[in-house]
């Protein structure tokens, strides 16, 4: 007993002596509790909605006074379009591209007249299916709304003839939303892994003092350490979405240029996030640790990739607004399914070019103090 005393008193030291480690052994569960508690909900709440009505009856203003009444629905634009004597959606369908809209439905002429009757009246519901659970939940909301619509005015669940069409995933096919996703996730978390080791690994080997004497500045030393990465990185991410569109089939609609520039952008983020890590952490244990924890838990719980924005709190969808994989899921998704081109993602480009040279800034000047302190 007294030898085994000896080990567990040894070992018992030894985790007293990193107690950042230790702080994350212990504050990593409470963050997931506190993460998932607020996150694992599929409800949807303000699904952005554009109504045409070219029937403009009082019982259409009543079924799109409906849709605009439930918390469920956002009514972004209502308007009567008409080209030779038919709808044209053509605009709204580019606003479903640009992600303005989740839908829009369209009540068309003879809707009051037909309702109820043989042929019956017809609603045409378009709705963006890249992501297929988003698109699921939509069409269950919808279905019950005009179920009770229907049954309030005529006592018969269904006397409607409803024509839907999913956009941009016309099968609604889960690897369609769950592959890109993940391929951010993916290059988010191994481009921040291979810089949040370069300095710890310098520290632990002793070496960054040879780097302190260099004539090089920080800014230099860390761009040195960075570029290489981007390519090895680069090279990942472009084996990844390859073998995404070869192994699952994963549709390609818009250009692979875009998808590049966006990428490359993407990983630099990355690697600034990984250089941070690395100039804070004392080993490269605690710089995987929390290199894991900074890309895994917020890009998939808090970066619309499984679960919904609008499904999280006011707290948290602020916090969601940080994380670069907010941007991107929204940049590959759309490149890939819908076909977006530049002018679609100029906000999210912007951001993650901020967020970039953000990071890459206190990046240096972390490494310029730890220069002064000659460790």
């Amino acid at each position: 007993m007294k030898r085994l005393n000896a080990v567990i008193i040894k070992e018992f030291k030894h985790i007293l002596r990193d107690p950042r480690s230790l702080a994350i052994v212990f504050l990593m569960p409470l963050v997931q509790i506190f993460i998932f508690g607020h996150v694992l909900s599929f409800d949807l709440k303000k699904i952005e909605t554009m109504i045409i009505d070219y029937d403009e009856t009082s019982l259409s203003r009543e079924l799109a006074e409906q849709f605009a009444s439930s918390h469920y629905y956002q009514i972004i634009y209502s308007a009567e379009e008409e080209t030779d004597g038919r709808p044209d959606p053509s605009w709204a369908e580019e606003l479903l591209r640009a992600g303005k809209i989740k839908q829009f439905i369209i009540i068309p002429r003879g809707f009051s007249r037909n309702f109820a009757h043989n042929p019956p009246a017809t609603v045409g519901i378009t709705i963006d299916g890249s992501d297929s659970n988003i698109a699921n939940r939509i069409y269950q909301y919808n279905e019950r709304l005009l179920s009770n619509f229907t049954l309030s005015k005529t006592g018969i669940s269904n006397p409607m003839s409803i024509h839907i069409k999913m956009f941009f995933n016309p099968e609604i096919s889960s690897p369609y939303f769950i592959i890109p996703g993940l391929v951010a996730v993916l290059m988010m978390m191994i481009s921040a892994l291979l810089t949040s080791l370069s300095v710890a690994r310098e520290k632990e080997a002793g070496s960054i003092h040879l780097l302190f004497i260099s004539p090089l500045s920080s800014s230099e030393i860390i761009l040195g350490k960075t570029i290489p990465y981007v390519v090895v990185a680069l090279l990942d991410g472009m084996i990844i979405l390859a073998f995404a569109r070869f192994w699952f089939g994963v549709p390609f609609q818009g250009s692979l240029s875009i998808l590049f520039v966006f990428s490359l952008i993407y990983i630099i983020c990355g690697l600034s996030l990984g250089i941070v890590i690395s100039t804070i952490a004392p080993t490269q244990k605690v710089a995987m640790l929390v290199a894991l924890l900074a890309t895994l838990l917020p890009s998939i719980f808090l970066s619309g990739f499984i679960f919904p924005l609008e499904s999280l709190s006011s707290f948290l969808r602020g916090f969601s607004y940080l994380v670069p994989a907010t941007y991107f899921l929204r940049i590959i998704r759309g490149v890939t399914l819908k076909g977006a081109t530049w002018s679609y993602f100029l906000t999210e480009s912007i951001l993650l070019v901020g967020i970039s040279f953000f990071l890459l800034v206190i990046a240096s000047l972390k490494f310029q103090r730890l220069r002064r302190l000659g460790r």
